[in-house]
């Protein structure tokens, strides 16, 4: 608000604002919101490009040129509450060039520089928020310069919703370093997520269950029968166990407890989560040392003279316990019995693994590192320079080209990781397409898997690059090339890469023209809604359809008998539901069980209903 829009108001009315203003402050992240970041909420449309589509419709996959703001807008109204996975690797704001997506919002010189990028980065990830599934999830790449800021900014937008910070290599090194001499080589994955979701995790390692009992087909392996608690923070863990066919006793491990509890130490109404000691000894589950070493004391005595010269079984220590009373307690259980030297075990069955996955580890170690070679909670990704080289591979006919591209390898293990076979993804970043190529490489992958992919990308032309289009250019043209395959060269001559297979339909965002009907609009939001497939709009046609195994969809831009009567010839033939939207009630005559006749939403009326009669 300018000084001007203070001066109706009098001394007591400013005090009662200011003294409101002061109550409100909460803590938590504050930028400045620049005078041009008002949030417009109007709509705007989205031309498909047969020509530069790629496969035949309709068309599973979407690549969109524009502003990421303007395709969010309209997503919002054909996925809301439909993606699973969203990766962006967003422009870092280091200062060294300008934020093409918006003119205004760059310049390292800029006050507001900061202000300005968390303005831009809210307003996107408001609507990307509302995208996901109930159990979707966003993986944000960013590096130190602003992560700190971002990361504040995203718990505003997902309270609650943290997962963790995915840390990887960038770069193997470089001598490009300031005065501190630190060179600074990886980057950053945030990842927040709408509280259903879980990664895949990777495959344990069940080559281990060997063994096996008579008559039981269930494999086991040997286990660890303690756990991690000493005597004095799991008391009721530390006792003696008894192996009955032996007759031999073995103590406890003061570091580390029997896991599990004794009957004898169990109190009137207690409720136990797992079995007793004596109940896995009873079921054969315990696995005792065989052909054991023993002892036996006869006198506590001669016990305590073991001890000390150390040639009693190792578990048996002095000074425990803070009295002697306590420890002579302890040691006295001892004396008489045939004591073990071994360690019992604990027969572990296959089937009593929850999950055949270990959770994964915010850690991503690289393709060549050994580090991590043998842990199988790590993720593995490529360096920036194998982005780099692929995608100059990819384009190198194309005589264009990219900076700092992500590798394949990160973004396709994120996306194996938090998506099933039936997902879709969405990169409104979409930079060199990376994020398509990675779901197409899935897919190929595994006949199973059809996941979707949803890419935004701008021109990025600018005052002195009117002409530049790197959707066009750069984006398009690498998924393109990732479907249909490719030719680059080396030294030893040409190589041919395969390609992976897919389609996608090139969508061109663009305001709508007044007066000009919106029916294309309405029916591509329909089509996503209904079927995640996308045809063109047939203008010469008043009836639109679309089929798939499973729905028939049409589409009335305007209703006639003829139009009634063609409409019921195509359902009573359909012999598969049919759902048929139209702006005026069609249902009198269309009573047909497997017909459902809907008005067109709300909010696509809201959006387009001033272009369409």
């Amino acid at each position: 608000m300018t000084r001007s829009s203070y001066d109706h108001l009098d001394r007591e009315v400013l005090i009662a604002l200011l003294e409101q203003r002061d109550a409100e402050q909460q803590f938590g992240l504050v930028w400045e919101r620049p005078g041009s970041a008002e949030e417009e909420t109007s709509v705007t449309a989205l031309d498909l490009d047969l020509g530069l589509s790629v496969g035949d419709a309709p068309y599973r996959n979407l690549v969109i040129e524009g502003d990421n703001l303007d395709a969010l807008r309209f997503l919002h109204l054909s996925h809301r509450g439909r993606i699973k996975c969203i990766y962006i690797d967003p422009p870092y704001n280091t200062g060294g060039q300008e934020l093409a997506y918006q003119d205004h919002y760059h310049g390292k010189d800029d006050t507001y520089r900061h202000s300005a990028w968390l303005e831009f980065m809210a307003q996107r990830l408001r609507l990307a928020r509302e995208l996901l599934t109930p159990d979707g999830v966003l993986f944000v790449s960013i590096d130190d310069y602003e992560v700190a800021r971002l990361t504040l900014l995203l718990d505003q937008v997902f309270p609650g919703g943290k997962v963790g910070t995915f840390v990887w290599r960038r770069r193997s090194g470089s001598n490009d370093v300031p005065a501190s001499f630190l060179s600074v080589d990886h980057e950053y994955v945030l990842c927040y997520a709408h509280p259903g979701f879980s990664f895949a995790g990777l495959d344990k390692d069940l080559s281990g269950y060997r063994d096996h009992d008579p008559g039981n087909p269930d494999p086991w392996k040997r286990g660890d029968l303690s756990k991690s608690h000493d005597y004095r923070a799991r008391p009721n863990g530390f006792y003696p166990i008894h192996d009955p066919q032996q007759d031999v006793w073995y103590a406890p491990n003061p570091k580390r407890v029997w896991a599990f509890a004794s009957e004898g130490l169990v109190k009137p109404g207690q409720k136990l989560r797992r079995e007793t000691m004596e109940q896995l000894i009873r079921e054969g589950r315990v696995i005792f040392p065989k052909k054991d070493r023993t002892a036996f004391y006869t006198t506590l005595d001669e016990l305590l003279v073991a001890i000390t010269e150390g040639h009693a079984p190792h578990f048996l220590q002095l000074g425990l316990f803070a009295t002697p009373e306590e420890e002579t307690a302890y040691l006295s259980q001892y004396v008489g019995r045939r004591l073990g030297y071994g360690t019992p075990g604990y027969k572990r069955f296959r089937s009593q693994v929850r999950r055949s996955s270990k959770p994964i580890s915010s850690w991503i170690v690289g393709l060549k590192e050994d580090d991590g070679a043998e842990d199988r909670t790590v993720l593995h990704s490529g360096l920036n320079a194998e982005g780099t080289v692929l995608l100059g591979q990819m384009l190198q006919s194309a005589g264009v080209g990219f900076s700092y591209p992500k590798p394949l390898s990160l973004v396709q293990t994120l996306i194996a990781q938090a998506t099933g076979p039936e997902d879709t993804v969405l990169d409104f970043f979409a930079g060199s397409g990376t994020t398509a190529h990675a779901v197409l490489a899935l897919n190929a992958a595994d006949e199973t898997s059809n996941r979707r992919f949803i890419l935004a990308s701008s021109t990025e032309s600018t005052a002195q690059e009117p002409q530049k289009n790197l959707c066009q250019s750069v984006t398009r043209e690498r998924v393109s090339r990732a479907i249909q395959g490719y030719t680059h060269r080396t030294r030893s001559g040409p190589v041919e890469v395969a390609g992976l297979g897919g389609d996608f339909a090139y969508l061109r965002a663009a305001p709508l023209t007044p007066g000009k009907t919106a029916h294309d609009q309405v029916w591509f939001a329909l089509q996503l809604r209904h079927l995640q497939v996308l045809g063109e709009y047939r203008p010469d046609y008043a009836l639109q359809q679309q089929w798939t195994d499973e729905l028939a969809l049409f589409y009335l831009a305007e209703s006639s008998p003829e139009m009634l009567d063609e409409v019921r010839g195509l359902a009573e033939a359909a012999r598969r539901p049919v759902v048929v939207y139209s702006w005026s009630s069609v249902g009198v005559g269309l009573k047909l069980e497997n017909v459902t006749i809907c008005a067109v939403p709300a909010e696509l009326r809201e959006a387009f209903g001033e272009a369409c009669p």
